[in-house]
């Protein structure tokens, strides 16, 4: 993928994606099994770090949203940049720590989505997105 838009846009379907399965863990309808290693053991423990996900990913999605200029906060882009190479690193280490987790689901499933999104992210991070209009002179 080159396009950034089609890159950002990929990552904010499967962030979004991510977002839902965290929801139906809090719902009960997914086995708490399959997150967080299997280690958690507590429901309010669970819901702690699962809300924690949630926040986090929302978070996620606010940056690439200013990194495509849907947006709109000019001081803001420096750390959104900054906040693509954070994710990046966060991504790849979740790689690392899915392929060590217990459960199964994890290492097979969550370890390559983890692979693909600090992939993703870090084609964004060095991605240039132009602005609507950015060719045009300015009208006086």
């Amino acid at each position: 993928m080159k396009n950034p838009l089609t890159i950002a846009w990929t990552l904010l379907i499967l962030l979004g994606c991510l977002i839902l399965f965290h929801g139906l863990v809090i719902a009960g309808w997914v086995s708490a099994d399959t997150v967080w290693g299997g280690r958690i053991e507590t429901r309010q423990d669970l819901i702690h770090m699962e809300l924690a996900s949630i926040s986090m990913l929302l978070l996620f999605a606010l940056i690439i949203l200013v990194k495509i200029n849907l947006i709109d906060m000019d001081w803001i882009k420096p750390l959104a940049q900054l906040g693509l190479w954070l994710m990046s690193i966060f991504f790849l280490i979740n790689t690392v720590t899915n392929l060590l987790a217990i459960s199964a689901v994890e290492r097979y499933l969550f370890a390559p989505i983890s692979l693909i999104l600090g992939l993703l992210t870090i084609r964004l991070a060095l991605s240039k997105v132009e602005t609507e209009g950015e060719d045009l002179p300015e009208q006086v």
